[in-house]
C-alpha cells in the first residue's frame, strides 16, 4: 500500500507539473515576456515598484520575509519547497496577486485575508514532489476558510495531499475553475455543489476514501481528464456518460468487479485505466471506445480480451500484466496491434 501511494503521489505531481508550466507559459505571455523574475531579494533593493515577479522557491526560508509585502506590483510569487509555518495577514495586502505558489511548507492554517486576493488566477497550497527532489514535511492544512471561496477569479487550485476531510459547498462560487486538485486527501465523498464549476476541464480526486460520485458530476460537461484511482468505488453514477468531451479516465484501485456501461458511452476517451480492479470480463458495448490509445487493465481477473480488442484500430499501448490471460493469446496479441507497447506478465 505505501509502494501504491509513493507511486501515485509521483504520478499525480508530475501531472500538476505540466498544468502549471503550462499556466506560467500563459502568463508570460500575457505579462510580457521580457518581464524580470527576482530570484532574491537583495536583487529587489530600490527596485520595489517593479518588482512584477519573484521566486523565493527552495530558499529554506521559515516565514514570508517582511520585504515582500512592500511589491504593490507583485503579480507573480513562489514560496515553493521552504519551511514556512505561517502566512501572515499581510498576505491580503497583495491584491495584484494573479499567482501564488505555498508547496511544500509546514503551513497549518490559511488566513481569512486570502480571501481580498481576488485578482489571483492560480493558488498552490497543496504538497507534491520538490524541484531539487529533497524530501519535505509538507503543509497540513486541515480546513479551508470561506473567505478562499470569494476568489471567484481562480483558475487553478491545488489542494493536493493535504488533510482535507471534506470539500466545501462554497466550492461552487469557483466558476472560472479550470483545474481543480483534490488528490490525497481524506475527502469521502464531492459536494452535489460541483456542479457549478462548468468550465471545469481537469479534476484530480485520486488517493482519497470516495465511495461514490454525486451525479451531479454529469454536469461538468467541460472534463476532458478526471483522476479518480484508489478510492472505493465500485460504479459511476447514471449520468457520468454527459461528460461527452472526456479524454482520459484514472480509476486505478478502486474495487469495480466490472467495467460500467456508462464508461462505454464516452467515445472520445483515449486513455482509459481500470488497473488494479476486480474485472473478470470486458462487456462487449466495449468496442465503441474506437478512439482509446491507451488502455490499462493490469492486475485484474481477466481470462481473455482479444475478442474485444482487436477492432480499437487506434490503441498504441495495453497493459494487461498480472490477469489471467494465457501466453497464447498474448501471442495472438502481439499479432494484432505489431506496433503498439503491449505489457504482459502472467498472474501467478
Amino acid at each position: 500500500m505505501l509502494l501504491s501511494t509513493i507511486v501515485i503521489r509521483i504520478y499525480f505531481a508530475m501531472k500538476k507539473l505540466c498544468v502549471i508550466l503550462c499556466f506560467l507559459s500563459c502568463f508570460v505571455f500575457v505579462t510580457n515576456a521580457q518581464v524580470k523574475t527576482y530570484k532574491s531579494l537583495d536583487e529587489t533593493i530600490g527596485q520595489e515598484d517593479q518588482v512584477v515577479k519573484l521566486s523565493l522557491s527552495g530558499k529554506e526560508l521559515t516565514e514570508i520575509p517582511p520585504q515582500v509585502f512592500t511589491f504593490k506590483n507583485l503579480r507573480f510569487v513562489s514560496f515553493q519547497d521552504n519551511q514556512i509555518t505561517e502566512i501572515p495577514a499581510e498576505i491580503g495586502t497583495l491584491t495584484e496577486l494573479e499567482f501564488v505558489e505555498f508547496k511544500n511548507n509546514k503551513i497549518k492554517e490559511i488566513p481569512s485575508e486570502i480571501g481580498k486576493l481576488t485578482k489571483l488566477r492560480y493558488l498552490g497550497l497543496g504538497n507534491g514532489a520538490s524541484e531539487n527532489k529533497v524530501k519535505l514535511t509538507g503543509n497540513k492544512i486541515e480546513e479551508l476558510p470561506d473567505e478562499l471561496f470569494d476568489l471567484v477569479n481562480l483558475e487553478v487550485l491545488d489542494l493536493s495531499q493535504l488533510l482535507l476531510e471534506e470539500l466545501p459547498s462554497e466550492i461552487e462560487q469557483l466558476t472560472k475553475l479550470r483545474e481543480l486538485f483534490v488528490s490525497s486527501n481524506k475527502l469521502e465523498e464531492l459536494p452535489s455543489e460541483i456542479r457549478a464549476l462548468v468550465n471545469l476541464e481537469n479534476l484530480g480526486c485520486s488517493g482519497n476514501k470516495i465511495k461514490e460520485l454525486p451525479r451531479e458530476i454529469g454536469e461538468l460537461s467541460n472534463l476532458k481528464y478526471i483522476w479518480l484511482g484508489y478510492n472505493q468505488m465500485e460504479r459511476l453514477p447514471a449520468t457520468f456518460n454527459r461528460l461527452e468531451n472526456l479524454e482520459s479516465l484514472y480509476l486505478k484501485g478502486n474495487k469495480f468487479k466490472r467495467i460500467p456501461k456508462v464508461i462505454t458511452e464516452l467515445t472520445k476517451l483515449t486513455k482509459l485505466n481500470l488497473g488494479r480492479n476486480f474485472i473478470k470480463t470486458l462487456p462487449e458495448e466495449f468496442v465503441a471506445l474506437a478512439n482509446i490509445k491507451f488502455l490499462g487493465l493490469d492486475d485484474n481477473l481477466l481470462t481473455s480480451v482479444l475478442p474485444i480488442i482487436q477492432s480499437l484500430k487506434n490503441l498504441s499501448h495495453l497493459d494487461i500484466r498480472n490477469n489471467k490471460i494465457p501466453v497464447e493469446e498474448f501471442r495472438e496479441i502481439q499479432g494484432v496491434f505489431p506496433n503498439a507497447k503491449l505489457q504482459y506478465a502472467l498472474k501467478k
